[in-house]
């Protein structure tokens, strides 16, 4: 798999990429990087096999969900101390 089918998965599976928040040269080596919620970064590196890709993926979408549903709650919370 190569860093645009890395990159074409990952957005249609929800998460977010930006091709400036990004190096030039990791993209070009095939190490992809996913922006997260809150300051989350998520690196994919291609030059694994589909495997571990897909793998990286579904970790990384994990962890995505796990911090918006902390942000969530934050701002739940903020709201009802206010």
């Amino acid at each position: 798999m190569n860093t645009e089918d890395v990159i074409k998965l990952g957005i249609t599976m929800g998460l977010k990429f930006d091709r400036k928040s990004n190096y030039p040269d990791t993209l070009d080596s095939g190490i992809v990087v996913f922006n997260g919620c809150n300051g989350q970064r998520f690196l994919i590196d291609t030059n694994h096999g589909d495997d571990s890709i897909y793998a990286d993926l579904g970790i990384a979408l994990i962890t995505y969900g796990k911090r918006l549903k902390c942000v969530e709650f934050s701002n739940v919370i903020s709201i009802n101390n206010d």
